[in-house]
């Protein structure tokens, strides 16, 4: 499945970033909620916002707690969770083990661990693409 790279403005008109961003929906103990999450190759796990893990009925004090270590160096406490996610488009659902955070810099990241695991994924970013099918295990 192709997704395009979504762009973001700037302050400058003419100018915008663009980021692999997709549309996935997770899935909890009580909800199932859509999220446009961005696909970061560099993030070792993914990460979501507290707010999320809430939304899906999720109890995140109940939770083994993780500090993460970003770029800036800083440390940050998450809570690890299964939970199931998949791919707007794409039929199957995939488990990970994500962690959640209340730090307000995390909205909906897909790392490394059980993402890139579960499907191949080629950035094109020249072409303004990401292309994800799923590995064949």
């Amino acid at each position: 499945m192709k997704f395009p790279f979504f762009k973001i403005p700037t302050a400058i008109p003419e100018k915008c970033i663009i980021r692999p961003i997709i549309p996935i929906r997770i899935f909890g103990p009580g909800e199932s909620i859509m999220v446009d999450a961005l696909i970061d190759s560099g993030a070792d796990c993914s990460v979501f916002n507290d707010e999320i893990g809430r939304e899906i009925g999720l109890n995140l004090g109940a939770y083994p707690i993780e500090k993460l270590s970003g770029i800036e160096g800083g440390i940050i406490p998450a809570k690890l969770h299964k939970i199931k996610i998949q791919i707007v488009g794409l039929k199957e659902k995939i488990e990970i083990v994500a962690r959640f955070t209340e730090s307000k810099g995390v909205s909906a990241i897909l790392g490394q661990e059980g993402f890139f695991d579960a499907y191949h994924i080629k950035f094109e970013r020249t072409r303004g693409i990401i292309e994800i099918t799923p590995a064949k295990k």
